[in-house]
């Protein structure tokens, strides 16, 4: 990133990062997992065809199209179980990570989160991650009882903590990611070592790009 953008990025004052993806790697645990749930439950997936990032009920959609709806909810379930179980022992944050947040805190700027993780998970990794203490504030899909997508979380995080969008930055590794984040009115920030895929920069059309957090330092 150019040090002109540098100095940009650093002018905005709330900073919403996603978290699989964008802060922390989870690969492991998830594909673990899902390769667990298939073979506890003897059904095939196509695994050529497996990328993290999207929902869940989509990943399921597409790696096992021949699964009806209640079958796949069952998928689900047993996904849920094993990754659980596994106590997320095998995912780690993005080098430079955290002392990009703990310079960003340092400057006084205001650190939120939203993910697609259900808000029980996201709170649990977040524990073992050691950076929950680092948010003002964690939005889920059910953070307020209902099943809202991401763009929506956004919005309501904006509203609630009346937030100029003019001074916010969304920061995440997918394609919609981006798109919730300038749904808000949000600037972006897309981060290209996560799980985006071959031509996320470009396609995502995020007002920032960075290959690594220790760029940013």
């Amino acid at each position: 990133m150019r040090q002109e953008q540098k100095d940009a990025l650093y002018r905005l004052q709330h900073f919403f990062f996603d978290l699989d993806g964008t802060l922390a790697d989870s690969k492991a645990d998830v594909l673990g997992s899902i390769a667990q749930a298939y073979e506890r439950l003897g059904w095939a997936y196509d695994a050529s065809k497996l990328r993290i990032g999207p929902l869940l009920p989509d990943i399921i959609a597409t790696i096992s199209p021949q699964l009806d709806a209640a079958q796949r909810q069952t998928v689900a379930q047993t996904f849920r179980a094993f990754y659980t179980a596994g106590q997320y022992s095998r995912t780690v944050l993005f080098p430079g990570v955290r002392p990009f947040m703990d310079r960003l805190s340092a400057q006084g700027k205001t650190l939120y989160l939203a993910t697609n993780k259900p808000r029980k998970s996201t709170l649990e990794v977040l524990d073992v991650l050691g950076i929950g203490d680092c948010f003002r504030y964690i939005g889920t899909p059910d953070f307020d009882g209902d099943h809202l997508p991401k763009p929506e979380v956004l919005k309501a995080m904006v509203k609630m903590f009346d937030i100029d969008p003019a001074q916010a930055v969304m920061v995440g590794d997918t394609v919609p990611d981006i798109e919730a984040g300038r749904y808000a009115g949000m600037k972006t920030m897309a981060f290209t070592g996560g799980y985006g895929g071959a031509g996320f920069a470009s396609e995502s059309q995020a007002d920032f790009v960075i290959h690594t957090y220790e760029e940013l330092l």
